[in-house]
């Protein structure tokens, strides 16, 4: 298969064999309601995972799986999270309920001809589902709505004699979802939490790409779902793996391996985009390679990363030049932007928060993506030098 920017399906794995296949054992056996939470820098493949998980689950009897991306939403808004979640997990049941639209077509009929339709499915419940989400105001009461939704895979899976794994990427971005404009915040994780121990017919598996929300969500002695799923790091690709990728499409040297490894910093989005571009070179060579790195970070970077760097505020982007420029203490960056080191640790903090930096230790902050920080040194930091 060919270079893609799509996560990774298949023959396609490298690397995340063992982490694939304990979850798939675990989650098949339908007497366990254990869920996983995957957590890891941003593109650094745990969509691909959970993806890979569903692709491989749909394939046993009697597992219903459901995937679904907090990031896709549109509104953001708790409302729009429980209609669509709802209407995923409901057309997941189809082929057990004798439902023959999708839910997403349902909402869109008219009332006495839904109403006909519904009475000919063979679960009561999926008439009463329907009917919540056609009657659901945006005053409705959020706990219920998360109750709604929440309950909604367990009872279709009693109905039905199955089990239902959710599989919820970026979860812990909930927290910041709005309701009659206002973030619902942390109380939703610990109400997802209350309903979940009640379960025997689900299994939750969620990731997260930013390690304080993470840390607010499962990883923490004082977070909700502390010790409730079993947690895994998904980490870059070590050098043999990113040669792996680039080999099986590739007539690439180990020198141009360990350029392209340098570069990415082993995290797969960037190893596939590199290797996509280079399938159009004629004759791979290490400057060949260091060409196409420039060609990604002026053409491809500046897509990617402009908007995430004009997103921060002014000093947060200050800080961040800063830092790819080789000052990581909050000293250094205090005495480089001519402001309080207070204020600095202040503003780390929130960098932190957005998964923008990290602290590799004590008085000691790094940028999180290598590339970032690349594009950062090219496009950026000249502009703040001069």
């Amino acid at each position: 298969m060919r270079f893609t920017l799509q996560p990774v399906k298949g023959k396609e794995f490298v690397d995340r064999i063992g982490l694939l296949e304990e979850m798939v054992s675990e989650l098949a056996d339908k007497r366990s309601t254990v869920g996983y939470a995957l957590y890891g820098k941003r593109r650094v493949g745990k969509t691909s995972i959970l993806k890979e998980v569903e692709r491989q689950l749909k394939m046993k009897d009697e597992i219903i799986v459901v995937y679904f991306s907090v990031w896709d939403l549109v509104e953001f808004s708790l409302l729009e999270f429980c209609q669509r979640l709802s209407m995923r997990i409901i057309d997941a049941y189809r082929p057990h309920t004798g439902l023959k639209y999708r839910a997403t077509d349902l909402l869109k009929t008219p009332a006495s001809v839904l109403r006909k339709i519904l009475d000919r499915a063979e679960f009561k419940v999926v008439y009463n589902e329907i009917e919540f989400l056609l009657s659901t105001k945006q005053q409705t009461d959020n706990d219920m709505l998360i109750e709604h939704v929440f309950d909604l895979s367990e009872k279709l899976a009693k109905s039905t004699d199955t089990k239902c794994i959710l599989l919820v990427d970026e979860f812990p971005s909930i927290i910041d979802l709005k309701s009659d404009g206002a973030r619902i915040g942390e109380p939703i994780l610990r109400k997802i939490r209350t309903i979940s121990e009640d379960w025997e017919r689900t299994s939750l598996c969620i990731s997260g790409s930013i390690k304080s929300t993470m840390e607010l969500t499962v990883l923490s002695s004082t977070s909700p779902f502390y010790r409730q799923l079993i947690v895994k790091e998904v980490k870059p690709l070590e050098k043999e793996y990113v040669g792996e990728i680039l080999l099986r499409n590739l007539k690439i040297s180990d020198e141009g391996i360990e350029e392209i490894y340098s570069f990415s910093g082993g995290i797969p989005f960037y190893v596939q985009f590199i290797g996509k571009i280079l399938e159009r070179v004629k004759e791979i060579t290490l400057d060949s390679i260091k060409d196409v790195e420039n060609e990604f970070l002026t053409e491809e970077g500046n897509i990617l990363f402009k908007e995430e760097f004009n997103s921060l505020s002014s000093k947060e982007r200050l800080i961040v030049a800063n830092i790819a420029g080789g000052h990581y203490s909050p000293k250094e960056l205090a005495n480089t932007i001519g402001d309080k080191v207070s204020n600095i640790n202040r503003f780390l903090m929130y960098l932190i928060e957005k998964g923008y930096v990290e602290k590799e230790d004590r008085g000691y902050y790094v940028l999180e993506d290598p590339v970032f920080e690349r594009w950062l040194k090219v496009f950026i930091l000249p502009s703040f030098q001069s």
